[in-house]
């Protein structure tokens, strides 16, 4: 008893001192609590697919140099937390509600994102909203622009003439947009009759467009999916219901703007919204072949249980025959098929190669 005694005297002085030597170092009139913001960045995980690397991007953000309610350096900064890894700066040339606060000229918004992009190591695109009356004519973004300035034509098909003489990629955004449905009027078919038009968005902020798929496969137009963000993307939001932000999976030679404009160009693209992938049927299946990779498990009499294990942040959602299956992000489900079966075919609910048509895959189990 003596001895605990006097062990627990001990621990008791030493507490005091450690006490004591803590309060030492204290500021007493200045306490340190942990910080409001954070540092840290999401990753968004995708396998190479034929050799291409996988590009997460959003071609369609804003700022309050145009109708956008942030400063630019904030779009850089939340896309870059969110794991992204490029985004186009397009505000508007023509509506800028903010303009007598916001003294500037056209290029200014991207070369204020540009300082924070570079400090990141960020892939930003420089582009610009091209905006007519959206039942006449419509928006059109024009991405890896140089001089934003030069395309402020009163002549919409001026604009993107000199757009074009830029080397812009141009994209046809929201065909859906604020009109009843969706149209291809005089004006656009008239743009995309002269080549000016290179995609479009058959997503965009929270609308789908399944009859713009059927346009982009037929009028070999590159698929598109953007956020539109004029506010501030709420990534809690975003993880209560476990998607991420409306992004372009770009299919790219290499991780680089030059990789990137390259791959819209060739129409290396599958629009990824709301867990849900819509895109060129070539492409959709070498993503399945690429992101799920499939061993067998065990064999019984008359059946063989397959492990399928997703290497990819997308969820697939699929029927085999009759059975309605689920195989999570970056997750493992298994499947049963007859003894002897060379391939099994699944229906890919969330993957749309046209319109309201949806993968079928024969997934080969040998």
């Amino acid at each position: 008893m003596k001895r605990l005694t006097t062990f627990a005297l001990f621990i008791a002085l030493f507490c005091t001192a450690s006490a004591q030597q803590t309060t030492t170092n204290l500021n007493v009139n200045k306490v340190f609590y942990p910080s409001y913001s954070s540092n840290e960045r999401a990753t968004i995980s995708f396998p190479k697919v034929n050799g291409y690397e996988v590009i997460t991007c959003d071609f369609h953000t804003h700022t309050m140099f145009s109708d956008g309610l942030v400063w630019p350096a904030l779009r850089v900064s939340e896309a870059w937390s969110e794991g992204m890894d490029a985004i186009a700066i397009t505000d508007h040339i023509e509506y800028r509600p903010f303009r007598n606060y916001t003294v500037n000229d056209h290029n200014t918004s991207f070369n204020i994102a540009k300082e924070s992009a570079d400090k990141l190591g960020f892939l930003l695109i420089k582009g610009t909203e091209i905006t007519r009356t959206q039942s006449i004519m419509g928006h059109f973004n024009a991405l890896f622009i140089k001089d934003a300035n030069l395309i402020d034509l009163k002549d919409p098909k001026e604009a993107l003439r000199e757009a074009r003489r830029q080397g812009a990629f141009i994209i046809w955004n929201h065909p859906g947009w604020a009109v009843d449905s969706t149209y291809i009027r005089a004006f656009q078919q008239e743009v995309i009759d002269e080549g000016l038009i290179d995609g479009v968005e058959v997503f965009n902020n929270t609308e789908f467009y399944p009859r713009v798929m059927k346009w982009a496969i037929e009028k070999g137009l590159t698929v598109i999916s953007a956020s539109d963000v004029h506010g501030n993307i709420e990534k809690s939001r975003l993880e209560k219901y476990g998607v991420h932000r409306p992004l372009t999976l770009v299919f790219a030679k290499e991780r680089t703007l030059e990789g990137i404009h390259e791959a819209l160009k060739s129409g290396r693209t599958l629009a990824y919204f709301n867990n849900t992938l819509a895109g060129k049927e070539e492409l959709a299946r070498d993503f399945v072949k690429a992101s799920i990779k499939i061993s067998p498990l065990g064999t019984g009499t008359k059946n063989t249980d397959y492990l399928l294990v997703n290497q990819s942040d997308f969820t697939f959602k699929f029927n085999q025959g009759k059975k309605i299956l689920e195989l999570p992000a970056n997750s493992s489900t298994f499947i049963t098929v007859p003894n002897n079966t060379s391939s099994v075919n699944l229906i890919f609910n969330n993957i749309f190669i046209n319109e309201n048509i949806v993968l079928a895959h024969d997934l080969q189990l040998k």
